[in-house]
């Protein structure tokens, strides 16, 4: 039995023109958390993006638990699954984004529990008990009842991180989930995305809070122009960095 969660074989994804992706592979096991930085336009969010199939791919493999998704072979040519499989394959992983993408029209606990009782057809009563579960795991147990616009943006990324993690994903992906926060709100978040790694969780994380991903990741990944340019432990890349590209980009870090 693999602890393979998450195997990526040569990701290509283009624009018209433009490669964004340039043969992209990667492995992670159940347990991984994996950093991903680099210059804005290298790929780092595409790459969550095709994850999570919020994009199509031209060319490689993506698995989950050993399972390829999004794309299958029909009489040899490649081709991709039906809207119906993607959302199956899609619920295999949990994406977090910039921007919060809660419904303002429902409450806290409502925005956790709306794909859980639409999607995974839990009942209303479990549906709660669940969302309470995890409203009281990002440090917000009595907030249930309020509206995103009652919370402030720590809090509502909060609730999404929440909502994510109560559909009970293999792999949680998270996209640069403190770029639009205050200062002051950021470590709030990173603390939970911390706390529930500890826990044991699968995660691939797109980050530009470097200290952040030398203290959270047991591998980094330096995204250059489409390509993992380097990959290793956070003491290798953020202290013994090799390249000239990766210590341009480190630059200004200091540990």
């Amino acid at each position: 039995m693999t602890n393979r969660v998450l195997e990526i074989s040569n990701l290509e994804k283009s624009y018209g023109d433009h490669k964004v992706l340039k043969g992209v592979s990667l492995a992670m096991d159940k347990g991984d958390v994996i950093s991903v930085i680099g210059s804005s336009g290298s790929g780092k969010t595409t790459l969550l993006r095709c994850v999570n199939l919020l994009e199509d791919f031209q060319e490689g493999v993506i698995k989950i638990d050993g399972k390829e998704i999004g794309y299958e072979d029909v009489k040899g040519k490649r081709t991709k699954v039906s809207a119906k499989q993607v959302t199956k394959d899609r619920a295999l992983t949990g994406m977090v984004f910039q921007s919060f993408n809660l419904f303002p029209h429902l409450s806290a606990a409502e925005n956790i529990t709306l794909a859980l009782k639409k999607v995974q057809k839990k009942s209303k009563e479990e549906s709660a008990e669940i969302a309470q579960h995890w409203l009281e795991r990002v440090g917000l147990p009595d907030r249930g009842t309020s509206f995103p616009g009652q919370l402030s943006g720590g809090q509502q990324q909060r609730v999404a991180i929440a909502r994510a993690l109560a559909m009970n994903p293999k792999l949680m992906l998270f996209d640069e989930v403190t770029s639009a926060l205050d200062p002051e709100l950021i470590n709030e978040v990173l603390d939970v995305i911390k706390s529930v790694a500890a826990d044991g969780m699968t995660m691939l994380i797109v980050t530009h809070e470097m200290r952040f991903a030398y203290e959270v990741s047991n591998q980094v990944i330096f995204m250059n122009d489409g390509l993992i340019a380097e990959q290793g432990t956070p003491d290798a890349i953020f202290k013994n960095a090799s390249s000239d590209r990766l210590n341009a980009f480190l630059k200004n870090t200091k540990f």
